[in-house]
């Protein structure tokens, strides 16, 4: 019989509200294991569960890079003993970012489906069922990847951000495409306890027409602006007096406030995002990846290359 293996790592999905607001809980999460083995044996499936997190798991916004590099870990290790199906149970507040990370670190030959739900299991429109179901019936036609199912639609793991933080339907699609079979998740062995060092040398700047941000030194910059990737006129000066020496300017990723479509920040002559390359910076764009993806893999590049994590953007993203 082919097996399943089941990651529960917490999540609205498994909270229950005892007086306090919700919270993981040990016992729905038991519940919640039994009905997707429910749903996997109908299908002809084995399955075996690990907790990862604790029995009841965590919510999903104290998940860090340090839970990412465990579930890179166990997911890895279930295929490299012949599963290679993998359901994951999480939080909503983070999946996509963990759906993005998995998309580039997890073994290529594994199928990962990752869900959870909007509702906890005692509300009436309680929809984590129904998206187990849909989970477990994306995860058996899967030959590999890694995605989100959730209100009765599938998306690309890469490709996927939280739009509503109340709606059943939660997420949207923001594009589509193959990555790279690359096998730099091999890169990741002993990188487990360097997680912070990485994290600290990438910065997120989300523009807004008041915005007078401050930049500090680091290695990759995110500048979430407009439309197709556009900002002030006015911060092109600014980031050059920031890094006045070039050898110690940011990497920067050209990315947007929208969420779908695909960003070209060459487009537009001044406010394009891309125009930072007359100040001799390195600019890369989104495209029609989600900001979840950008920043999984700038901290990806900056784990397993420190020194040059250009040469790990540009495998994925354009360069201008």
């Amino acid at each position: 019989m082919k097996e399943v293996l089941i990651i529960s790592t917490g999540g609205t999905i498994v909270s229950v509200d005892h007086g306090n607001g919700a919270v993981p809980d040990s016992d729905a999460a038991l519940g919640i294991l039994q009905r997707a083995g429910e749903f996997l044996r109908e299908k002809g499936y084995s399955y075996s569960v690990e907790a990862v997190f604790g029995e009841a798991g965590c919510d999903s916004s104290d998940i860090s890079p340090a839970e990412w590099l465990t579930l890179t870990q166990r997911v890895n290790e279930a295929v490299l003993r012949g599963v290679k199906k993998i359901l994951i149970i999480h939080g909503t507040d983070t999946m996509a970012y963990t759906a993005a990370w998995l998309s580039l670190t997890a073994d290529p030959d594994a199928a990962v489906v990752l869900t959870g739900s909007q509702r906890t299991p005692g509300a009436p429109d309680f929809d984590g069922e129904s998206n187990l179901h849909g989970a477990a019936r994306l995860l058996c036609g899967a030959e590999r990847g890694v995605f989100i199912h959730f209100d009765g639609r599938d998306y690309e793991g890469a490709f996927v951000h939280k739009e509503d933080a109340e709606a059943l339907s939660a997420y949207v699609s923001t594009g589509y495409g193959a990555l790279p079979r690359n096998g730099i998740y091999r890169a990741l062995d002993g990188k487990e306890t360097e997680w912070r060092a990485a994290a600290a040398e990438l910065s997120l700047v989300t523009l807004h027409p008041a915005v007078l941000p401050r930049f500090d030194l680091c290695k990759i910059l995110i500048l979430a602006g407009y439309g197709a990737g556009n900002m002030p006129q006015r911060l092109r000066l600014q980031l050059a007096e920031s890094f006045p020496e070039e050898s110690r300017r940011p990497l920067i990723i050209a990315a947007s406030s929208c969420a779908r479509g695909r960003k070209n920040p060459a487009f537009y002559g001044g406010v394009g995002i891309a125009e930072l390359t007359k100040e001799s910076f390195s600019v890369f764009s989104q495209g029609s990846y989600s900001l979840e993806f950008l920043i999984a893999l700038s901290y990806l590049s900056l784990l397993v290359s420190p020194e040059e994590p250009e040469n790990i953007l540009q495998l994925y993203l354009e360069k201008f």
